[in-house]
C-alpha cells in the first residue's frame, strides 16, 4: 500500500513539473511598448496588429515558416495551392530587418522544418528618404544577423535566403543589387540562397510589370511564379494532405499524409 501510494506521488509530481503543454511563455513575443529602430508610426500599426494576431495562432511544430514584409504577408492559401498543411505566414505590412530582430524567439521557440526569408526592401525605401539613417551596411549585417541567430538557436532547421526583389524604381537599382551580392557573399553554405532578383527582374532590372499591382508588389500571376520557383524546396518538408473519396457520399475528406499534388493547381 505505501509503495503504491508513493508511486502516485512520483507520477503527480513528474506531471506537474511537465506544465501545460499548450501554454505558450509570452516573452517569446515582442514587447509592443518597445521602440524599435527606425520604424516609422504607420510600420508600427500594422506590426503591433500582426503581433497580435501571432500570439492567438502560434506557429505550432513541424511547420515550414514564411518570414517577411507585406509581400510575404499577401501571400495567402499556399497551403490550400499546394495541398499541405503545414507553411505558416509570418510576413508583416511595412516590416524592417530591425523590427524583424525583435519577433525571432517566438520561430526559435516552436523550431520549425524550413525558413524561406525575405526582407529588406521596406529598408532600402526609408534609407532612401530625406531623413533617411539606413546604410546598406546595416541593411546587411541585419540580414547577416538574423540568419546566424536562426543558425546557432534552431540549428536543425533548414534556412532559405531570398533576394530582395526588384522594383519599379530606377533610382534603387544599384542599392537592390549590391545589398543581395553583399549578403549572398557572407551566408553559410548551410543557407540555400534563391534569387528571386533574377527570376522578376526584366531585362532594365526593373520588377517585371505582368508579375506585379504596382511595381512593388506581386499580383497573383507574380505569385504563382515565386511559388512554382520554391516548391521543390518546400515539398521537402511539407505535410501533404490526401483527398479521401466517400464511396457511399461521393464527398471528399482531407486527412494529412504525404502525398503529391499536380503543379497545374498552383496558378
Amino acid at each position: 500500500m505505501r509503495y503504491n501510494n508513493y508511486l502516485i506521488f512520483v507520477l503527480m509530481l513528474l506531471v506537474s513539473c511537465q506544465g501545460n503543454p499548450n501554454e505558450i511563455p509570452s516573452h517569446i513575443y515582442p514587447n509592443l511598448n518597445s521602440k524599435i529602430q527606425y520604424q516609422e508610426d504607420w510600420q508600427k500599426k500594422f506590426y503591433d496588429k500582426r503581433i497580435k494576431e501571432f500570439k492567438e495562432s502560434p506557429i505550432g511544430y513541424n511547420q515550414i515558416v514564411l518570414l517577411g514584409n507585406s509581400i510575404t504577408e499577401d501571400a495567402k492559401g499556399w497551403n490550400d495551392s499546394l495541398g499541405i498543411t503545414n507553411i505558416t505566414n509570418r510576413g508583416i505590412s511595412g516590416d524592417i530587418t530591425d523590427g524583424m530582430l525583435m519577433r525571432l524567439d517566438e520561430i526559435i521557440y516552436f523550431k520549425p522544418l524550413a525558413i524561406f526569408l525575405l526582407i529588406g526592401i521596406n529598408d532600402i525605401y526609408a534609407m532612401n528618404l530625406p531623413e533617411g539613417k539606413q546604410t546598406e551596411k546595416h541593411i546587411i549585417n541585419n540580414i547577416i544577423k538574423i540568419l546566424a541567430t536562426f543558425r546557432k538557436e534552431s540549428p536543425q532547421t533548414k534556412l532559405y535566403l531570398q533576394t530582395i526583389l526588384p522594383t519599379h524604381r530606377e533610382d534603387i537599382i544599384d542599392q537592390i543589387k549590391r545589398i543581395n551580392s553583399g549578403i549572398i557573399n557572407r551566408v553559410q553554405p548551410e543557407v540555400t540562397v534563391i534569387d528571386l532578383y533574377s527570376i522578376f527582374a526584366n531585362d532594365e532590372n526593373l520588377m517585371t510589370s505582368e508579375y506585379t499591382t504596382d511595381g512593388v508588389h506581386l499580383n497573383t500571376y507574380g505569385y504563382g511564379i515565386w511559388v512554382n520557383n520554391i516548391r521543390n524546396h518546400i515539398n521537402k518538408y511539407s505535410i501533404k494532405r490526401e483527398i479521401i473519396i466517400d464511396p457511399d457520399t461521393t464527398n471528399l475528406n482531407a486527412d494529412s499524409t504525404l502525398v503529391e499534388i499536380d503543379s497545374t493547381n498552383l496558378l
